[in-house]
């Protein structure tokens, strides 16, 4: 019986990936670009084991073991940088991601066609904004001597602030620019999940006497659940990454900002930038203790989002 039971999964298989032959192979060109730039490359994590020399092909080189690993960890910096790191990329968890699917929900609750459509263009708009540009904008703003908002706070009798030597401002700053550029942009995926929803549930609701906001909660933010914990589980992935073209588009190599804006890729890139082939093999140890940890990370919340009966990845 079993036997059978199976040969039916496996013709059934088979039927299921012939009718959608032509879907399968649209994959084949993201896949393929996947393998040549994503993990073909990763070859170079041995560096990270060896005394790298260019003059010596990379897997004849002398293997060290963990000695660039324990060097990173006796660096007096880098817990400094996990700090900023893991609080940035916190704030952006705790405070972006809820706000995201507040921001889809009130565009979703627009019911002037016109209106929600000039709405979704705007605040998608910053994402399309290089972060070098963003730079330059945020000069303009925050000069110390002619920025836009000092002149404002000099207007309202106020001492103007030299925002680009007070690190502890930079959190707050960090975290603003990449909302206003990117959490238009992330209501996308939600948006699109609206589209699923009967709107006969919303009719029945409404003929319960269910207000729009009781509509959202008990049926919007269900019928998105699985969107939205996907989502997290993704994010949850990123709290040990962090945004180093926004950081070094609008800090650079500010060492004023450290305190607040040395992150672990920025460091990295500080090592890799020097030119000094001894520097690359502890750039590529903390590259990869970056991406072991996010995806344990992915793992971890993969795992409790499927034992609290949530979507998970697999």
């Amino acid at each position: 019986m079993d036997t059978l039971m199976e040969k039916k999964k496996k013709h059934n298989k088979k039927v299921y990936v012939k009718n959608n032959f032509g879907l399968y192979l649209m994959l084949v060109p993201g896949l393929l670009s996947m393998i040549i730039f994503t993990f073909v490359p990763m070859y170079g994590f041995y560096m990270a084991f060896v005394n790298y020399s260019p003059s010596v092909p990379l897997f004849q080189s002398e293997y060290v073991g963990g000695l660039w690993f324990s060097l990173m960890f006796e660096d007096p910096l880098l817990w400094k940088m996990v700090r900023n790191t893991l609080v940035i990329s916190s704030m952006k968890i705790f405070i972006m991601f809820p706000l995201t699917i507040v921001l889809a929900l009130l565009i979703n609750e627009v019911e002037v066609r016109l209106f929600k459509r000039v709405f979704q263009s705007v605040s998608y708009l910053p994402n399309f904004i290089s972060w070098i540009i963003i730079s330059g904008m945020m000069i303009i703003l925050l000069d110390s001597d002619n920025g836009i908002l000092n002149q404002l706070i000099l207007a309202f009798g106020g001492k103007p602030v030299s925002w680009y030597s007070d690190p502890s401002k930079w959190y707050v700053i960090l975290l603003l620019t990449n909302m206003w550029k990117n959490i238009g942009w992330g209501t996308i995926v939600y948006i699109a999940g609206f589209s699923a929803i009967d709107t006969q549930l919303y009719e029945a609701a409404k003929i319960d006497g269910a207000s729009r906001l009781r509509q959202a909660w008990c049926i919007t933010l269900p019928a998105i659940s699985p969107i939205i914990s996907i989502t997290l589980i993704l994010t949850v992935g990123k709290i040990f990454q962090d945004d180093f073209e926004q950081i070094y588009a609008l800090v650079g190599e500010n060492d004023i900002l450290s305190e607040t804006t040395a992150v672990i890729s920025t460091k990295i890139y500080q090592y890799a930038s020097t030119g000094r082939y001894d520097q690359f093999p502890i750039s590529t140890a903390m590259g990869l203790v970056q991406g072991v940890v996010s995806f344990v990370l992915i793992a971890l919340s993969n795992m409790t989002a499927k034992k609290l009966g949530y979507e998970s990845l697999w």
